[in-house]
Formats: structure tokens, C-alpha cells, sequence
């Protein structure tokens, strides 16, 4: 689907004057001044040197510019210069629905803000589900639901802070309950603690206790034996005591008995004296006696080593009725401490989490400023609920790039929305070869500048830009279109072609200068043709027809041999590399794969790449060892540069099929 780039009547008041109509009748009456056109700096992207150089002119044009571009190169260009007007907001009409969409996209893809605007007759779904959410009534729905959730989560957001204002009065009480417990159960571990500590001491010195009755049962088994014991030790330690002075008088007697004269007489069979001790009987006493001591002493031994054992079984006993006691004790006083100890740690935890509900709260804000806060954020929700209109408008006025088709412009809420006159900055007019030229004033109210893309050039079936008769139709001359009209004006490109014919303009030619031009072959070459034409009175070389099939490189080297011109065609941004061997200036855009060296002046060559009308400088060399340095370098490309007056760019035709409309 397609349509005439043709519009229904703006949607707002109209200047008194077009300043389209005026620009366009200081061309049409020659009188525009031609002032020359700076380049844009261009975003990255994959584009050809040709392409570079288009899209940079025409987004550093200040007012008109023309693409001759087929379909698809035309969009890529569109898009790139779309991009390029960073400072601008952009409107980009197309008369093929289909080519609006796939424009919309791109840019979206690159990241930039688009709104595509919508006729009456276009669905708002759109075939890409990437241009259906970037429509007028998609944008504005979306934001006002935006809001809408904002608002909302705003009330939500004031509802939990009062809510939390009642959470943390309770935790404020709750935490001095829990805080007055804690004191009580540090207080509490404290005394179990010591309990727990005093227990041994406490059970010995206790005396009315179970505990206390065993111990004194014990000590009265314990003495009752004793006694006993005692008793009988005492006896035999008597006894032993009373034999031992038995024995001792009893050894005297034995003593004194062997040392009394007869006893050498007795021993040798003499006869003792009538009642002297018997020495021999005396013996035998005393060895029944000191048996006798013996016993005595052994059994006295015996019985104090009854009474020392009785004695350590009675401590013993004591102790073990002791430990038995305090350990019993000291479990019971451990099972009750750590039981006030897990309740004192159940209540710091508990005041722990009580502090952190309360530190949650916002700082500086009391009840009465929550509920503020609250029904100020209600009032906020009925306003926006309430200007829901308001807000989409705004929505949709802050897209950068606009994108739709010629008959959106009195439909779409866009440019009712849009408070600027004019309202964009740039005008991206597509398939500018449809467009009357009774439908571009109106058309040029809506932007300060104005770019059209289309084919402004013939097709190879129609006759050139060279002032050749123009087909007939019915017998009478074919109009042009308006942009192929526009783009012959505008064009001060330096190369072109003409039919079979690759022409060098070295002059611009008028209307009249032209059809006065005189054409005359070379004598030597008569394949090159030059073209005068008259200049004060004497004739003016303006132009330099070759072959279609003569090579740039071969032509300008030509030009320079012959005439001395020095015609340089940069593209891109300017890079300088000096080495030992060569002072390099380069333009990396201009570059490609079929780029040719050609020399000029003594060492300095040109590297020319690309073919026809779209052959750029690439690279201009020069050699030190022919007296070039940085300075006299620079000075030399300043020289020979100057930036095109034109506001006309031509690509060569993309390669594919056409794009599906």
C-alpha cells in the first residue's frame, strides 16, 4: 500500500508565509546564495563511503537537501540522518505504510525514542510487535499506566508506614515487657549461678537434712565401732605393755643367772647351788615369753590397723555421701540455670527483633506525618486518574523522531500535542519522488530544515540532467518530477553522469550558460570532449566529458597532468599518520578494497577509491624525501579542500529486491 505524499490541512495555524515557498522561489529565480554545507558527525555504523558521505552533508544541511536513493539504500539513509540530528526533533514522512514501519524499527533497534503516528486508516497493530507498542495510543496507554502504578505503589507505600506506625507502638511496648523479664532473668541467672557455686559448702554444713541424719548414722556405726576397737587395742596395748616388762625383768634374771660363779661347773656336769634360777629354765621363759610379746604386739599392730581402716571407710563414706549430695544438687541447680538461661536468650532475641521493627521506622516521621503523607498520596492518585489525557499527551510529545505517512499529520494526537511552531527541527521527507510540489510549503511549515530521499535522478530509461529534450506524452513534454527538478538545481557535485558520458564539472553552469555551451573532442584523444562555455566575454573550460567507462583515478590524473587540478573528495573524519617513509592524510570512511594510488605533484599521490559518482579520496601521501614535512603537508590538503556548496547527493542502487511495501 502507497500513497502520494500529499496531506490533509495541519492541525494548527499556519505562519502567514511558507518559508518552503520562499526558499524555493529564491531557487527557482537563481538568487539562493549556495553557502557551503557542513558535515555531521555521524553515529558508528556499517555504511559505504558513498552513504557516509550523504548522510553527513544532509544532516549538517541547514535547510534543503536531496538523496537520490532507491528504497532501500533510502531507508538506511533516512534512518542514519534520523540518528545524526541528535539536537533536532524529527519527522519522518513516508507515503508507503509498510516502508514507515520498517523505519520506525530500525531506529527503535538503535535505541532512539520513536513515535509512530497513525492515519486514519492504519490499524494500530501493526505487522512489527516492536512499531504496535511505539504508536501514539500504545505510548500514551503505556505511560498512563506507568503513572497509574506509580501512584499507586506511592498510596501502597503511605498505607504500610502508617500501618508500620502501629507495628512499632506495640514493639515499643512489648520491648520495655521484655526488656523489665531480661532484668529479672539476668537477676535470676545471677542467683542460680552462685546457688550452683555455695552447693558443696552448703550440704557440709548442713544439720537437719536426710543428708545431715546419714552422715551422723554413719559417725555413730562409725564411733560405736571405734570404741570397740579402741577397747581392745588399749587391752592388748597393756597386755603387751605388761609381758614386755614381764620379759625385760625376766632377761635381768637370765642375765644375772649366767654371770654366777658354778656355772662352768654346771655346764660341765657340776651341780648348781640349792635354790639358784636355772639359767636354762630362765631361757626357755624368756623365749616363751618374748613369743608371748610378739603376739601381743602383733595383735595390738592388728588392731590399729583396724582402727585406721574403719577410720578412712568412715571418711570415705562421708565423702561419698557428700559428693552424692552435691552432685545431685548441682544437676538440679544446672537444670534451673539453663533454664533461665534460654529464657533470657528467648527475651534478647525478642528484643533484638522489637529493635529492628522499631529502627525499620523512617527517621524524623511520626504518625500524623504518615497519615499526611497517606492522604497526600491519595489526592495524587484521583489527580492522575484525572489527568490521564494530559498525560498521554505528554507522553507522546516527547518522542524525538515521528514516524508515519503523510495523511497521519491531521489525525494523530502527536501534532496537536506538540507546543513548538515550527514543531520539529527536521523534515525527512521518503519516496520524495511522489511528492507535488504544491504539497511541500505546507509540508515545510512543520520544520526549520528539510531533507528529501527518492529517486531525484532519472531512471536509466529516461533522458538525464543534461538539458536533452525531456520524453513526450501525448505530444507534449513530461514534467519532471519535483524532486528530479529540485535535485538539478541543487547539485554542485563534481562528478556525474551523463548517458554514456563520466563528466568533471569544473564551473556550475546556468540554465542559459548551458544551453550556450560549446562541446569540441581533444585532437589527440578525441574520445574526452570539453565543454565551454562563455565568461566575461571569453570562453570558460566548465566541463570534462570521458568515456562512461573511464576510471576516476584515470580521469583525475588527467585532469591534474593536463590542467593542473588537484580535485580532492574526502569523506569521513580526517586522520593524520606520520612515519619515517610517509606523511599520510586519511579519511578511513572513503576507503575500500578497489582504492588506486595515482601521482600528482613530485611526491605526493592521491588514493582514490570507489567508481563513478561515488569515488572519494580515500588518502593523500607525501614522501619527506621530496622536501614534505607535517607543516607544508597540512598546508597543502588545507589548500586543495573546500566543502561542497551542493545540497544534492546521489547512491548507487542497492542490491537486492526492492523492499516488500
Amino acid at each position: 500500500m502507497s500513497a502520494m505524499l500529499a496531506t490533509r490541512p495541519l492541525p494548527r495555524t499556519a505562519p502567514a508565509a511558507d518559508p518552503g515557498r520562499a526558499w524555493l522561489a529564491r531557487l527557482f529565480a537563481g538568487d539562493f546564495p549556495f553557502p557551503a554545507v557542513p558535515a555531521a558527525p555521524l553515529p558508528p555504523g556499517d555504511r559505504t563511503a558513498a552513504e557516509h558521505a550523504a548522510v553527513a552533508r544532509a544532516a549538517g544541511c541547514r535547510d534543503l537537501f536531496v538523496v537520490h536513493a532507491d528504497p532501500i539504500a533510502g531507508e538506511r539513509v533516512i534512518v542514519d540522518i534520523a540518528r545524526s540530528a541528535a539536537a533536532d526533533r524529527v519527522l519522518i514522512l513516508s507515503p508507503n505504510p509498510a516502508a514507515a514501519d520498517r523505519v520506525a524499527e530500525r531506529l527503535l533497534r538503535c535505541g532512539v525514542p520513536v513515535l509512530r503516528a497513525l492515519a486514519d486508516d492504519e490499524n494500530p497493530l501493526r505487522p512489527s510487535p516492536l512499531v504496535s507498542k511505539a504508536t501514539s495510543a500504545a505510548v500514551g496507554t503505556a505511560r498512563a499506566e506507568q503513572a497509574r502504578r506509580e501512584a499507586a505503589s506511592a498510596v501502597a507505600a503511605a498505607e504500610q508506614r502508617v500501618a508500620a506506625f502501629a507495628v512499632v507502638a506495640k514493639a515499643v511496648a512489648r520491648l520495655a515487657e521484655v526488656n523489665d523479664r531480661s532484668k529479672q532473668l539476668d537477676a535470676e541467672f545471677a542467683d542460680h549461678t552462685a546457688r550452683r557455686d555455695r552447693v558443696e559448702h552448703e550440704v557440709r554444713g548442713e544439720t537437719d537434712t536426710p543428708l545431715a541424719a546419714a552422715l551422723a548414722e554413719l559417725a555413730t556405726d562409725h564411733d560405736a565401732a571405734t570404741a570397740r576397737l579402741t577397747a581392745d587395742l588399749h587391752a592388748a596395748t597393756a597386755g603387751h605393755a605388761e609381758k614386755a616388762a614381764a620379759l625385760a625383768k625376766l632377761k635381768e634374771q637370765y642375765a644375772e643367772a649366767v654371770r654366777k660363779p658354778g656355772l662352768l661347773s654346771r655346764l660341765f656336769g657340776g651341780k648348781p647351788k640349792p635354790g639358784a634360777p636355772d639359767p636354762v629354765e630362765l631361757e626357755k621363759q624368756v623365749l616363751a615369753l618374748e613369743a608371748e610379746v610378739a603376739a601381743r604386739a602383733a595383735r595390738a599392730a592388728d588392731l590399729q590397723a583396724q582402727a585406721d581402716a574403719a577410720a578412712t571407710a568412715f571418711a570415705a563414706g562421708r565423702e561419698k555421701l557428700v559428693a552424692a549430695e552435691v552432685a545431685t544438687r548441682r544437676a538440679a541447680s544446672a537444670s534451673d540455670l539453663a533454664a533461665v538461661g534460654d529464657e533470657r536468650s528467648r527475651a534478647r532475641a525478642e528484643a533484638a527483633a522489637l529493635n529492628a521493627v522499631i529502627s525499620a521506622a523512617v527517621p524524623g516521621e511520626d504518625h500524623a506525618t504518615a497519615e499526611r503523607q497517606l492522604a497526600a498520596a491519595r489526592e495524587r492518585a484521583a489527580e492522575v486518574a484525572r489527568a490521564a489525557p494530559e498525560e498521554i499527551a505528554r507522553a507522546v510529545a516527547e518522542a524525538r523522531v515521528v514516524v508515519g505517512v503523510p495523511n497521519c499529520l491531521g489525525t494523530d494526537p502527536v501534532f496537536a500535542a506538540l507546543p513548538d511552531d515550527p514543531p520539529f527541527g527536521l523534515l525527512l521527507l521518503d519516496r520524495a519522488e511522489e511528492l507535488p510540489e504544491s504539497a511541500f510549503p505546507p509540508l515545510s511549515r512543520l520544520a526549520e530544515r528539510w531533507v528529501l530521499v527518492g529517486e531525484a535522478l532519472p531512471r536509466e530509461d529516461r533522458t538525464p540532467l543534461n538539458g536533452a529534450p525531456r520524453p513526450a506524452r501525448n505530444g507534449r513534454p513530461v514534467e519532471p518530477p519535483f524532486v528530479v527538478r529540485l535535485a538539478k538545481l541543487l547539485d554542485r557535485e563534481t562528478w556525474a553522469t551523463e548517458g554514456d558520458r563520466l563528466v568533471c564539472r569544473l564551473a556550475h553552469l546556468t540554465p542559459d550558460q548551458r544551453r550556450g555551451t560549446t562541446r569540441e573532442p581533444l585532437a589527440d584523444r578525441p574520445e574526452i570532449e570539453l565543454r565551454f562555455t562563455s565568461f566575461d566575454g571569453d570562453p570558460l573550460l566548465a566541463e570534462i566529458a570521458f568515456p562512461l567507462a573511464t576510471a576516476v583515478p584515470a580521469a583525475k590524473t588527467f585532469l591534474f597532468h593536463e590542467l593542473g587540478e588537484v580535485l580532492l573528495r574526502p569523506c569521513g573524519d580526517l586522520v593524520w599518520v606520520n612515519a619515517a617513509d610517509a606523511i599520510t592524510a586519511g579519511w578511513p570512511a572513503a576507503d575500500g578494497p578497489d582504492a588506486v594510488w595515482i601521482d600528482l605533484e613530485p611526491g605526493v599521490r592521491e588514493k582514490v577509491a570507489g567508481a563513478g559518482p561515488c569515488a572519494f579520496t580515500a588518502a593523500v601521501s607525501f614522501d619527506p624525501a621530496a622536501g614534505w614535512d607535517a607543516e607544508t603537508a597540512a598546508a597543502w590538503v588545507a589548500k586543495h579542500l573546500s566543502p561542497s556548496a551542493g545540497r544534492f547527493a546521489a547512491l548507487p542502487r542497492a542490491a537486492g529486491p526492492r523492499p516488500v511495501s
